[in-house]
C-alpha cells in the first residue's frame, strides 16, 4: 500500500475513535439530577448544586466555583455529590455543602449506598467505600477502562465501565469482572457502557456501540445478559431506533419501567412491553442526568437545561 493510501486510513480511523469518544466529551451543565423529598437536586459544572421542585422550578442554587460535578445521592439524610479530581462534598440536614477529604485525586463519576457504605466508583478503575463519618477505604480493581457507574441492592453491588465491562461484588471489597465484549464476541456489538441501574429483580445496562447507536442490556442475576430491543414509538407516531448515546437511567416501580436520557434532548421510556418503548424529544440538548419522582421525571443536561414531565 502506498504512503498516501496510509495516511488516508490512519486519518479516516482517527476521525472515526475522535467521533466516538466525543460522546463521552460534556459541556458545561448539568452532570447529574436525583429525586429528593418532594422535588429533585440536580448538579453539574461550576460546582453548582441546585435544589428544584417537581415542577422543575429553581428552589436554592449553591455553587462551587471552579469545580465539577459528576453524581449525587442522597442517603442517610445525608446529601453527597461527588466530582473531578476526588471530590467529596457532604450536607447534613439540609445544611450547606462541605468538603470532604476522600483520599483520591481520581475524578468521581458515581455513588451507591450498599450495606450502610457510600460506594464511590472512579477513573482508572478505583472505588472508594466511606462510612459516612471520615473512614474512606481505596481498593483497585483490575478493569481496562474508568468505573462510569455503580448501584447497589441488598444483596450485591455492580458497576460497569466505558471499556465494556461489568463488576460485582457482594461486599463492597472483592470483585468479580466480566468483560461483555469478550463474553458476548459474536453475538452483541462491543458495547461500551455509561451507566448501570439495579432494581429489586433487574439489572440494566446502558451504553453506546462502535457506530454510535444505543444499547440496553438487562439480566436478572448479572450471569445472563439479554439484549432489549430500543425500536420506539414517537409522539407523532413515527417509528424508529434509537441511535443516541444513553447518558443516564431511572426507575419508575409503580408502572416497572424504565427512562433514559440521551444525547440531542431525546428521552425513552422503556416498559415490560418488549414492543411499546416511547420516544419523546424534549431538547436540542444532550441529556446527562434524569430521576423520576411520584409521577413526573425530571431530565437535565447542558446548559444547565431542565425540563419537568408528568408521567401519569
Amino acid at each position: 500500500m502506498k504512503l498516501h493510501s496510509l495516511k488516508s486510513v490512519f486519518i479516516i480511523l482517527g476521525s472515526i475513535v475522535f467521533s466516538f469518544h466525543a460522546n463521552c466529551i460534556k459541556s458545561d451543565g448539568y452532570r447529574a439530577v436525583i429525586s429528593y423529598k418532594e422535588g429533585f437536586i440536580a448538579a453539574g459544572s461550576d460546582g453548582r448544586i441546585d435544589w428544584i421542585s417537581l415542577s422543575g422550578r429553581i428552589l436554592k442554587t449553591e455553587k462551587f466555583p471552579g469545580e465539577k460535578l459528576n453524581t449525587l445521592l442522597y442517603a442517610d439524610e445525608m446529601l453527597i455529590a461527588g466530582g473531578d479530581f476526588g471530590l467529596i462534598l457532604v450536607s447534613a440536614s439540609g445544611a450547606g455543602f462541605k468538603k470532604v477529604e476522600s483520599g483520591t485525586t481520581k475524578n468521581i463519576r458515581s455513588l451507591t449506598l450498599f450495606k450502610g457504605l457510600i460506594i464511590a466508583g472512579t477513573d482508572d478503575g478505583g472505588i472508594i467505600s466511606w462510612d459516612g463519618k471520615g473512614n474512606f477505604r481505596k481498593n483497585q480493581v483490575a478493569v481496562k477502562g474508568n468505573i462510569v457507574s455503580v448501584s447497589a441492592r441488598i444483596s450485591d453491588l455492580y458497576g460497569v465501565t466505558d471499556e465494556g465491562e461489568i463488576i460485582h461484588s457482594t461486599d463492597g471489597v472483592s470483585w468479580n469482572i466480566s468483560d461483555f465484549n469478550k463474553v458476548y464476541s459474536g453475538y452483541y456489538k462491543p458495547c461500551y457502557f455509561t451507566k448501570v441501574l439495579l432494581t429489586d429483580n433487574r439489572i440494566a445496562a446502558v451504553g453506546y456501540r462502535n457506530d454510535g447507536s444505543a444499547a440496553l442490556y438487562l439480566s436478572t442475576q448479572g450471569t445472563v445478559w439479554t439484549e432489549r430491543s430500543l425500536n420506539y414509538t414517537d409522539e407523532t407516531g413515527a417509528t424508529g431506533y434509537l441511535e443516541d448515546t444513553p447518558n443516564d437511567i431511572s426507575y419508575d416501580a409503580t408502572e416497572d419501567q424504565l427512562f433514559i436520557a440521551c444525547n440531542k434532548g431525546k428521552l425513552i421510556s422503556i416498559p415490560s412491553c418488549a414492543h411499546c418503548n416511547r420516544l419523546m424529544v424534549v431538547s436540542a440538548s444532550d441529556l446527562s442526568g434524569i430521576a423520576v419522582n411520584g409521577d413526573t421525571v425530571l431530565v437535565a443536561g447542558d446548559d444547565f437545561f431542565i425540563r419537568s414531565v408528568t408521567i401519569r
